[in-house]
């Protein structure tokens, strides 16, 4: 059977490069935001936020470098679970990356938006905005491939348990035709 190709590649292509440039797009987003998130006016909690949503966004400003760091460890993780479920066909290990990405990039916006502070050059606003966006991009096109290639490993799997299910009954019914014509035979025999 031939396999689909989208952009010259088969889903399983895509899907180890979609962990290949999780993996490289993470660490790239390590390097340059490290020198923004890190902020060293947090050093205790403001005592004007008397609001829960400034406490939250003081909280998510204050805490931002520890979240991404955390999460993209995370996210490190998981790809390469990725890979280890495309070489092992394992659907399980695709579905979680594609709720993990989904999760990450939306944890990931919303730390975007909290530390975008105004005391930033206009330049690197822009920057960060767009790194944001091109790394959501790309993870929305490899996405197709990773979701692909579940829908395959899961076909192939459900179907493969089909055959066997159903070796097992023939065989199983092949062994139940013959006993039963020897148990034919036997009582013919002591009914002689």
């Amino acid at each position: 059977m031939k396999q689909k190709r989208w952009c010259g590649m088969t889903a399983k292509t895509g899907t180890v490069l979609s962990g290949v440039f999780t993996i490289i797009a993470t660490y790239v987003y390590l390097i340059f935001e490290q020198k923004h998130m890190r902020s060293s006016e947090c050093t205790e909690i403001n005592q004007r936020a008397k609001r829960v949503n400034m406490l939250i966004s003081q909280f998510i400003m204050c805490w931002s470098w520890s979240i991404v760091l955390f999460l993209s460890y995370i996210t490190f993780i998981i790809s390469c679970l990725l890979l280890y479920s495309v070489y092992a066909q394992k659907h399980r290990g695709l579905v979680l990356y594609i709720i993990w990405i989904l999760f990450y990039e939306a944890v990931n916006i919303v730390v975007q938006i909290f530390t975008n502070s105004s005391s930033s050059p206009g330049e690197v606003r822009v920057m960060r905005w767009f790194g944001l966006v091109s790394r959501i991009s790309l993870h929305c096109f490899w996405m197709f491939f990773v979701m692909s290639y579940a829908q395959i490993t899961y076909k192939s799997k459900s179907q493969g348990n089909i055959i066997s299910y159903n070796a097992r009954m023939s065989i199983g019914h092949r062994d139940f035709a013959r006993r039963k014509s020897k148990i034919m035979s036997l009582s013919r025999h002591y009914n002689e």
